[in-house]
């Protein structure tokens, strides 16, 4: 009878137990490794959603400016541009 999967598994699994505890250093490392992991993926998060706040206020404020300049220019309407090629010639 030949062994499923998952009993393989296990048996993987029970010996790089029993090998960790023989070296607590290797054990200390991949503790080690996992924290840092964990630390920087929170700092990018944190990273992430300041950037993204300064682009909302940095879009809010050029609407605004863009709204203001609008407005300042209302009263002025330039004249038309005409296209000099197809001026009329007597």
């Amino acid at each position: 009878m030949n062994p499923g999967p998952v009993e393989e598994g296990a048996k993987v699994a029970t010996s790089v137990i029993e090998n960790l505890k023989g070296e607590p250093i290797s054990l200390a490392l991949i503790v080690m490794n996992i924290i840092f992991v964990g630390a920087v993926s929170y700092a990018a998060y944190g990273i992430n959603v300041r950037t993204t706040n300064q682009y909302a206020v940095k879009d809010a404020l050029i609407e605004k400016l863009i709204d203001q300049c609008n407005k300042a220019r209302s009263g002025f309407l330039a004249p038309p541009l005409t296209d000099p090629s197809r001026s009329e010639q007597p």
